[in-house]
């Protein structure tokens, strides 16, 4: 597209100052814009694009006009953004005034917010107490339910506790059990400051209580007076579990134990006589009674029946108060608060009370038998019988009852009577000595005491009371010591007595002989150590006069009883030669005579020694005579040889043999 000049009528009347002068600056644009290239310029080409969307520009007139033209153009389009903004502030208006007014709800709903808010801050709160009110109420009302439920009673539990016509049965003494706990519970109660809810349960249920232990208390009256008549008893764990229960009760308990004991002590005196009378059934065991001849036999088979009886019925007693919560671990913590010694009193009461009824008919007989006055055998074997039963059920029994004072007293009464055995039998001993036989030999009495104290000491050594007997036991035994010397000490005097007219070494051969033999039957029991070692005292000391009769019979046979009599009379100051008979020759004479002695000497004993029975005793009594022979040549030896004695020193001349001469020749005896 060409630009047009503009026509003179359009252009405008410029002033006409300087036309011939240029106008540089117009002139500088001008010659830019003719340089200028078009296709490079981008704003002159987005100037033409735009007008060549201008309608109708090929018209002179727009050509003409195009600067108004575009100016109008320009206005139309301005008009049009100036309508359409318009529109739009007052659309925005509109929106200002909705923005506003939403502006000022929303400050009322932020009002009403804060004040809602705060009524529901308020309403919490108070919703936060109501629920913690509620939760209270919720444990109290918990609470309370348990507490009913742990102090109240079923009703059921109340019919099976009140009702007579209910049995005695396991629910029974649960009802009974758990009644008893809630008594024990209202007493922590009373401990606390629930003391007024304590007391009113309390006499709510001691109705109910009294009711159950009446009821109890008649059925196990019954029931002892049913069951525990016979022989053979079955204890059932019912009968257990009412005693126990029964112990909150001591006046219904002790009745209870009245009532069984009284049925024990019939049933065990009955059962007593049967078996002393009648025997077992068909007649086995035989009756006791038919034993009466023999006394120990008799004695010890109503002593063995009446150690049973008392065992049986003391097995029996303690499964009856055996202790419920070892049969059902359920009630374990129903019973950990028995007396422990209650129930031991309780038997040991129901043992005493069962076995009185044999303490009468057993002393009756065994006084009749003791009464005899048996032998020195039976009687200690009876006394020693008695004392081992009086020891054993000692045991069962506790102290003082009176089954164990009837076996005290038939002990002291069978002590009694042996001791009164023993004194008579020695006093008889010495009223009526016998004269020894000629052979010295152990007479027959002493045999027959001998015999007799054997026997004793064979059953004691086989007594079931040393190995039945412990220190606990407040029982003495016999006194074996004692008996021994009842028995040995009249023995040794009647032997005494009745060798009193022999000669002084047939005496004591004689004496030397029966204690010996008594000593043979001692000396293998442990405990006669102290009695045969009195024993062998009195016989070493009748040995040794023996062997002192000995010594001098062979100083008078050897010559040498003269010189050892001077010797021993010698004054210390008077030489030995100057005293009649001892001067060198005399002595030498005397002395020579040795020899002959010694020839004759032998190792067998004398005649008279060899009626010593003990072979042993003969030997001692040589040794020693020849030790004192020896002894008595030592001393005449020392004697010739002292200087002081004037034998001078050719002592050889007078002593036929030297002391070591001596003991070679003796050392047969030696």
């Amino acid at each position: 597209m060409e630009a047009t000049s503009p026509t003179p009528s359009s252009e405008p009347h410029l002033p006409h100052l300087g036309v011939n002068k240029p106008n540089k600056v117009v002139a500088a644009k001008l010659q830019k814009i003719v340089h200028a290239s078009m296709a490079d310029d981008s704003r002159v080409k987005a100037a033409l694009t735009a007008l060549s969307d201008v309608p109708d520009l090929n018209e002179a007139e727009l050509r003409r006009n195009l600067r108004g033209t575009i100016e109008k153009k320009e206005i139309e389009i301005n008009q049009k953004f100036l309508d359409a903004f318009s529109l739009i502030v007052k659309q925005l208006d509109s929106l200002e005034t909705q923005v506003q007014s939403m502006q000022s709800a929303c400050q009322q709903m932020r009002e009403q917010l804060g004040n809602v808010n705060s009524e529901t801050a308020k309403m919490i709160e108070q919703a936060s107490v109501y629920e913690t009110e509620s939760a209270a109420c919720d444990t109290r009302v918990l609470l309370a339910k348990r507490f009913l439920h742990k102090f109240t009673l079923s009703a059921d539990e109340i019919h099976t506790l009140n009702s007579p016509t209910t049995p005695v049965n396991e629910e029974f003494f649960d009802a009974l059990r758990y009644l008893q706990k809630m008594h024990d519970d209202c007493q922590l109660l009373l401990t606390t400051t629930h003391q007024q809810a304590g007391i009113q349960i309390m006499e709510s249920l001691s109705l109910h209580q009294e009711s159950a232990y009446d009821k109890l208390y008649r059925w196990t009256q019954y029931e002892s007076r049913s069951s525990f008549g016979g022989d053979s008893i079955d204890v059932s764990s019912l009968m257990t579990k009412a005693l126990y229960s029964l112990r909150h009760r001591p006046v219904l308990f002790r009745t209870i134990l009245d009532e069984i004991s009284t049925a024990r002590r019939e049933a065990v005196a009955h059962a007593f006589m049967i078996a002393l009378t009648r025997g077992g059934p068909g007649g086995t065991p035989r009756p006791i009674e038919l034993q009466a001849h023999d006394s120990l036999r008799y004695i010890g088979d109503m002593l063995a029946w009446v150690h049973q009886a008392c065992a049986g019925e003391k097995e029996m007693l303690e499964a009856l108060f055996k202790n419920p919560s070892l049969q059902s671990p359920k009630a374990s913590e129903d019973y950990e608060d028995v007396s422990v010694s209650m129930m031991r009193d309780a038997v040991d009461d129901l043992l005493d009370a069962a076995m009185e009824g044999t303490c009468r008919p057993l002393k009756v007989r065994m006084d009749q038998v003791l009464g005899l006055q048996p032998d020195v055998i039976t009687s200690y074997k009876v006394a020693n019988l008695i004392l081992f039963y009086a020891i054993t059920m000692s045991r069962l029994l506790r102290k003082g009852s009176k089954l164990a004072t009837t076996l005290y007293g038939a002990t002291n009464s069978a002590s009694k009577y042996l001791y009164q055995t023993l004194n008579a039998q020695s006093q008889r001993l010495l009223q009526t000595a016998e004269a020894p036989p000629r052979d010295l030999s152990v007479s027959s009495t002493v045999r027959d005491v001998a015999h007799q104290l054997k026997e004793i000491l064979v059953s004691y050594d086989s007594s079931l009371v040393l190995a039945s007997q412990s220190p606990n036991d407040n029982l003495n035994e016999f006194n074996i010591e004692e008996i021994l010397d009842i028995i040995i000490e009249p023995l040794t005097q009647m032997c005494e007595v009745s060798s009193a007219k022999l000669s002084p070494i047939d005496k004591h051969i004689y004496v030397i002989n029966s204690l010996s033999y008594v000593l043979s039957t001692m000396v293998i029991y442990t405990f006669t150590e102290q009695k045969c070692k009195s024993l062998e005292d009195k016989i070493n000391e009748r040995l040794g006069a023996l062997a002192n009769e000995q010594y001098l019979e062979l100083l008078q046979q050897s010559g040498l009883a003269k010189i050892d009599d001077i010797i021993s009379k010698k004054e210390k100051d008077v030489p030995m030669s100057s005293m009649p008979g001892m001067d060198p020759r005399s002595l030498s004479a005397t002395l020579s005579k040795l020899d002959s002695f010694l020839v004759m000497a032998s190792a067998d004993v004398s005649p008279q020694l060899q009626r010593i029975r003990s072979s042993e005793h003969c030997q001692h009594i040589q040794e020693k005579a020849i030790h004192l022979l020896l002894d008595a040549y030592r001393r005449i030896s020392d004697a010739v040889q002292d200087p002081a004695n004037g034998y001078g020193n050719d002592t050889k001349s007078i002593l036929p043999r030297s002391v070591e001469d001596m003991e070679a020749i003796f050392s047969f005896a030696l």
